[in-house]
């Protein structure tokens, strides 16, 4: 047990004892510490005067060098038990005689010390000089045994050790006895304090032995007492009408729970069934609610969303448009994009970002998606069918041109020759040379008439896209050009160029019209260079219809011909365009047209820069479909 845990009683009595104690502690100490210290001044002071008495006799035997004499003196010590050695020393410092004559030399200092004496753990020994006038003769040595001092300080501890031993007897008996006169009241005071606590009856009261401070303890516990019952009671009373009011709160409030359960499972049914994505996100931009189209589009359970950060996640949306319109939001400003690509999904959404606000403090972030992939797809689908139907209504007008001209011209031709022809046709050389002019423009309408198929089948085709290696197709056209390359003396140049996903023989005619051209236009040795690169993703914007999406190959062709204007750059890719007259330079007008129908069919884009006299550079940019080069071409 703890002292602080004991009773009263034992804490009184035990302050009285170890008082009594620690007085007579320190009486005896004291007592026996002046005596030790009396009797070593006491014990010094003898000897000292037997020292010098000594000393005084021995003053003949050193000057007479008598140590008889000397041995004879220092014998009169027996008369004092205590000395246990003496010993004279001449001038020299040598040992002149001794006492007692059985003691060995070697328990003698071989020379004398300063003098004075001086206390040893059981001896008190010194040396005192011996002198005649004012000359030194020799020094004295005394040791004395201090049995006597122990057996007297025994007999001190003795005395002291019983009278202690009394003193804490009859103080452990009056203070028995004692202690009763404090410890009583305090002890009826705290039984009735125990009652109290027990039995929770604040009615006891505690009784008052005396008018003292005790008194006036029991009397003030009493009226607390009463304080507590009064305010009991009081207690009780308001107990009950707190409990009839909190029965009274709880029904409105199961009623109120009720109809924000209610409203709740309104809520969240509205949530679940929306179409829109929905997800709350807190201020760590960790995810704390998501409705089912927010699973189902991103195939992700419940519990493996709430919780967790947005880029925990969805790892790809880190230092994305999304992440900082959520931050732009917490700050409490709202954001809205009516088209955003999803750096998750492929797609398209129109998105609201909305702080979630109690008061003015960001709590959380609202976000609402809707997915409008297939709107964007609808319009980019519109705007190329409207592209498209602009494009065949532009060819259109352009056929009806090319009816209502081309094809007239040489119909008109054959009609005057003709007519010429039926009047002379009796000079077989006349009628020799207007059927060569007939022949010819028959010839010219049956090219114009076939070209035009050739557009139109291309417009049409329905055949299906494979994978195409450009450089055996560019070793056919070649192979297809060599007598007019032979002619021309011209040189091709050529990359390694890809395998794209394509239909053969519109590739074929492709780069059949363009290395044509690039031998056609060209007054001098034709040098005509092939070059293949990655279309870089910067460049990609500079072509509207290519998907920001997709990998592109840009193919160039170069040529050293005669070039054109740049201002004709989109005109000559128009159907039955020609920039030169016929007679310089045949063709029919149609075979750029083509080379543009045949790339928009393979969703790519062709278009030409030139200068005047500095050759012309035709750029065709095709989809990727494998990610590597082709084999080299054969030259």
């Amino acid at each position: 047990m703890k002292r602080s845990d004991s009773s009263i009683q034992k804490k009184l009595m035990r302050v009285m004892l170890l008082t009594s104690g620690a007085v007579l502690f320190l009486t005896c100490t004291s007592y026996f510490v002046y005596e030790i210290v009396t009797f070593r001044q006491v014990t010094e002071a003898q000897l000292v005067i037997v020292g010098k008495m000594i000393a005084t006799n021995s003053t003949a035997a050193l000057a007479f060098d008598d140590s008889g004499e000397g041995e004879e003196i220092l014998h009169a010590l027996q008369a004092d038990p205590q000395i246990v050695a003496a010993g004279l020393y001449d001038g020299r410092g040598k040992l002149f005689s001794r006492y007692p004559d059985s003691l060995s030399y070697l328990n003698f200092p071989a020379a004398p010390r300063g003098d004075g004496y001086a206390f040893s753990r059981s001896h008190l020994e010194g040396f005192q000089p011996v002198v005649q006038g004012d000359k030194r003769l020799g020094t004295l040595y005394l040791k004395m045994e201090l049995s006597a001092v122990y057996q007297r300080l025994q007999l001190y501890g003795l005395i002291a050790f019983g009278v202690i031993g009394f003193s804490f007897l009859l103080a452990y008996t009056l203070s028995r006895e004692l202690q009763k006169v404090i410890s009583e009241p305090i002890l009826s005071l705290a039984q009735t304090a125990r009652v109290v606590s027990q039995r929770f009856d604040y009615s006891v009261r505690a009784k008052k032995i005396g008018n003292d401070e005790l008194g006036l303890l029991t009397d003030a516990f009493n009226t607390m007492l009463g304080q507590i019952e009064a305010q009991n009671q009081e207690i009780r009373t308001f107990n009950q009408s707190l409990e009839q009011k909190v029965r009274e709160r709880t029904h409105e409030l199961e009623l109120a729970n009720q109809e924000l359960k209610r409203k709740n499972e309104f809520v969240r049914t509205i949530i679940h069934s929306s179409v829109q994505i929905i997800a709350v996100l807190d201020q760590q931009m960790r995810y704390t609610a998501i409705n089912k189209s927010f699973e189902q589009l991103y195939r992700v359970d419940r519990q493996q969303v709430v919780g967790r950060s947005l880029t925990e996640v969805f790892p790809q949306t880190k230092d994305t448009q999304v992440e900082r319109d959520i931050r732009e939001a917490l700050r409490g400003n709202p954001v809205h994009h009516a088209v955003a690509r999803s750096a998750v999904i492929p797609g398209y959404f129109e998105t609201h970002f909305i702080p979630l606000k109690e008061k003015e403090d960001v709590y959380g972030v609202l976000l609402v998606s809707h997915d409008i992939t297939r709107i964007i797809e609808v319009n980019d689908q519109l705007k190329k069918a409207n592209q498209e139907l602009i494009r065949s209504n532009q060819d259109l007008g352009q056929f009806a041109y090319v009816a209502s001209h081309d094809l007239q011209e040489p119909l008109r031709k054959i009609q005057v020759f003709a007519e010429l022809l039926r009047h002379k046709r009796h000079d077989e050389t006349e009628t020799q040379r207007y059927l060569e002019k007939v022949h010819a423009a028959s010839g010219r309408m049956t090219t114009l008439i076939q070209d035009v198929l050739s557009y139109s089948r291309l417009a049409r085709t329905e055949e299906s896209l494979v994978e195409t290696n450009l450089n055996a197709i560019l070793d056919q056209v070649k192979s297809d050009f060599d007598l007019l390359i032979q002619q021309k003396g011209a040189t091709i140049i050529c990359s390694n160029l890809p395998v794209v996903k394509g239909i053969p023989a519109q590739l074929g005619q492709l780069f059949a019209n363009l290395i044509s051209n690039a031998l056609k236009f060209n007054r001098q040795n034709p040098l005509i260079r092939i070059t293949v690169r990655e279309l870089p993703e910067s460049s990609r914007a500079l072509y509207e219809s290519l998907s920001q999406a997709q990998a592109y190959w840009e193919i160039q062709v170069i040529d050293n011909g005669i070039g054109f204007e740049s201002q004709y750059s989109q005109q000559i890719f128009t159907i039955f365009q020609r920039l030169n007259n016929q007679q310089t330079y045949s063709g029919t007008g149609i075979g750029l047209a083509l080379c543009r129908k045949i790339v928009e069919n393979h969703q790519g884009v062709i278009v030409a820069s030139s200068e005047p006299g500095k050759g012309a550079t035709f750029t065709v940019v095709l989809p990727q479909c494998i990610a590597g080069i082709a084999a080299p071409s054969s030259e």
